[in-house]
């Protein structure tokens, strides 16, 4: 059971039955019911929702996105995210735990907190995400002592399949180090932005200088790591407002703010609006999420 202050954690089983006892799943989406959960909620794996056909909408971290065709959704840990499908929706819906792929293998480029998490297909790149799902899910059936390995080869071939097309969808300029250096800068501050929020730190860290670490920055995503610092805070801080019961202080401590009012004016700045306008805005509790 969760506290009163956080959302309750969902995992695999929850939903329905992983491989075995390995944090993995797959289902077609049309065959899954809703499950029983609690509301709200937040997931603790990676997903994959892949549309064949259908409409509606997708709100991943307060972003509405269209539910067309064509299109696959990434999900990361932690992410808040309802949906709001058509009838007669059809596609597929794959999880897997944090530590079902090892190493550096899911800095996958769509899971990054600053990436688009909708990805539209042309048809034949979307048929070929379809035939690798399709060969998954005939494994999954299977269920021996080898599919567990199959799963794991064929699900690294479908990522990396989908980094490609994602990368042909978002493309960035042709600059490996400086691009890996920023995608070494998004890791690192996915893990310490709650008690690091300085450049200088992470420039440190990456062995550059702080001016050159905004440069790059800005030269690769748009903005600046300051601003990349910022906007991974705010982010957290309008989860925590609307998908815990924790008050302005608590969640200020939470995030390294030395004082509430410190917090409060970030937070209108980079917002807008008060923390407290901000909350009042997400009262009530979304129908259907999963």
């Amino acid at each position: 059971m969760a506290s009163k202050h956080h959302l309750p954690v969902i995992r695999i089983q929850d939903i329905c039955i992983p491989l075995k006892a390995e944090v993995f799943s797959i289902f077609r989406h049309e065959e899954q019911g809703r499950a029983s959960l609690p509301q709200p909620h937040k997931h603790d794996f990676y997903m994959l929702l892949v549309v064949i056909r259908g409409s509606g909408t997708h709100t991943i971290d307060f972003t509405p996105y269209p539910v067309k065709a064509g299109s696959v959704y990434f999900l990361a840990p932690g992410q808040p995210h309802d949906w709001k499908l058509s009838p007669g929706t059809k596609g597929f819906q794959l999880m897997f735990g944090r530590d079902f792929l090892t190493g550096d293998t899911l800095q996958w480029p769509f899971f990054s907190f600053s990436a688009n998490p909708h990805l539209a297909l042309p048809p034949k790149p979307f048929a070929a995400v379809v035939r690798e799902l399709e060969s998954i899910l005939e494994e999954y059936a299977v269920a021996d002592f080898l599919s567990v390995r199959i799963i794991t080869y064929r699900l690294l071939a479908l990522l990396t399949m989908l980094e490609r097309f994602y990368e042909d969808a978002h493309p960035t300029p042709n600059q490996p180090p400086v691009q890996r250096l920023v995608k070494q800068f998004l890791s690192l501050l996915e893990k310490h932005y709650r008690e690091n929020a300085t450049v200088e730190y992470y420039a440190a860290q990456l062995h550059v200088t702080p001016q050159y670490l905004n440069i790059v920055c800005r030269k690769e995503t748009g903005i600046t790591a300051g601003n990349l610092i910022r906007r991974r805070l705010l982010l957290e801080a309008r989860r925590l407002l609307t998908l815990t019961t924790q008050d302005v202080k608590e969640i200020a401590y939470e995030l390294g703010f030395s004082d509430t009012s410190y917090f409060s004016r970030f937070f209108r700045r980079y917002s807008g609006q008060s923390p407290l306008a901000f909350r009042q805005q997400f009262q009530k509790v979304p129908e259907s999420p999963q």
